[in-house]
C-alpha cells in the first residue's frame, strides 16, 4: 500500500498540515482507486469532508516518482436496464451495477478504539468540471456497501447485489441499508442532475467490520451504448460523530429520516431523498416533517 499524508479538503490539495491519511491500494481485491482513512479528529464538528476528483494527482512519499492519479469513470457505468430486476424491485429503479465504475474504500476501522460508537455518514458523487468539456457532463450515481472486498479474482463485469444472474461476486460486501438509508442513489431525473447522495447512521462494530465500499459511476441512460464516454467526477465523504439526539446537527423525524434531507416513503419502507419525493411519480407518497 502507498500512504498519502497530503490533506484533502473539498477537492483542494493542502500539503501544509496533514489532517488525515488517504491510501492508494493498487491491485488490491477489486482495485480500489483510493482508500480514505478517518481518525477521530476528522469526525468532529467543523472538520472538513474528504474529497477527491478526476485528474487529481496525489504525490506519495516513497513512490519513486510515480504519483497516483484519480481516474475518470464512464457516462454509462451504473445502471444496466438489460439485467433481470429482482423480485419486488421498483420499476425503472436501478440498484447499481458498474462495469466501468470506480471503487473507493472508506476505512473507519480505527474509530471504535478511539471511543466512538455511532456516526453520521454522507457520501456525495458530484459532477466535476474539468479541462475537457466533452468529459464534464456526468450524471452521477453511486452505490454503497458495508465491507472491504479484498479477495479476488473479480469479474470485469459484475451485477448489482440484488441481481441473481450472473451472481454477485462481491461476497465480502453487504448492502449498507437501513430505515434511513437505501444505500444507492442516481441524480438522473433529479434537479440539476449534478449530485447523487447517500447518507445514513452507522453503528461501529469494531476493526475490519467498519469499512464502507463505494462504487461511483455515470447514469446517463444513453439510448445507444456507443455514446458512452469518459467523464470526470468528484467524490466527497463526510463522517461526523453522532450525538444522543441524532448527531451532526441533524434533526431526526419520528420515522427516522433526516428533516430537510429525506422523507419516509411507505411503499418502499425507507427514507427517500427530498428531491426524489418531489418528482411527479412520487409526489404525495412521502411523509415529510
Amino acid at each position: 500500500m502507498k500512504r498519502i499524508i497530503t490533506a484533502l479538503a473539498l477537492g483542494l490539495v493542502c500539503a501544509a498540515t496533514p489532517a488525515e491519511a488517504v491510501e492508494i491500494v493498487p491491485g488490491d481485491g477489486i482495485t480500489y482507486a483510493a482508500k480514505f482513512v478517518f481518525q477521530k479528529k476528522d469526525t468532529k464538528a467543523g472538520a472538513s469532508a474528504l474529497s477527491v476528483y478526476s485528474g487529481q494527482t496525489i504525490d506519495t512519499p516513497g513512490d519513486g516518482g510515480s504519483p497516483a492519479s484519480i481516474p475518470t469513470t464512464k457516462s454509462m457505468a451504473w445502471c444496466d436496464p438489460a439485467t433481470n430486476p429482482p423480485a419486488g424491485a421498483v420499476p425503472g429503479t436501478c440498484y447499481g451495477w458498474a462495469m466501468h465504475s470506480k471503487w473507493f474504500l472508506i476505512d473507519l476501522s480505527g474509530l471504535k478504539a478511539q471511543g466512538l460508537s455511532k456516526l453520521n455518514v454522507t457520501i456525495n458523487a458530484k459532477r466535476y468540471i474539468g479541462s475537457d468539456p466533452a468529459k464534464s457532463d456526468l450524471i452521477p450515481a453511486l452505490t454503497v456497501w458495508r465491507g472491504n472486498q479484498n479477495q479476488g479474482p473479480h469479474l470485469h463485469w459484475y451485477p448489482s447485489q440484488f441481481q441473481t444472474t450472473p451472481p454477485f461476486w462481491g461476497w465480502l460486501l453487504t448492502p449498507w441499508t437501513s430505515k434511513t438509508n437505501p444505500g444507492y442513489m442516481s441524480a438522473y431525473g433529479v434537479g440539476p442532475q449534478t449530485v447523487a447522495s447517500v447518507s445514513g447512521p452507522l453503528t461501529l462494530k469494531g476493526r475490519k467490520e467498519d469499512w464502507l465500499t463505494v462504487a461511483v459511476g455515470g447514469d446517463a441512460k444513453h439510448g445507444d451504448a456507443s455514446q458512452k464516454h469518459d467523464v470526470y467526477f468528484q467524490l466527497e465523504v463526510d463522517v461526523k460523530q453522532a450525538s444522543s439526539g441524532g448527531g451532526g446537527g441533524q434533526v431526526i423525524d419520528p420515522n427516522g429520516c433526516v428533516v430537510g434531507k429525506t422523507c419516509w416513503h411507505p411503499p418502499m419502507s425507507h427514507c427517500m431523498n427530498v428531491d426524489l419525493c418531489n418528482l411527479p411519480q412520487y409526489l404525495g407518497q412521502c411523509q415529510c416533517y
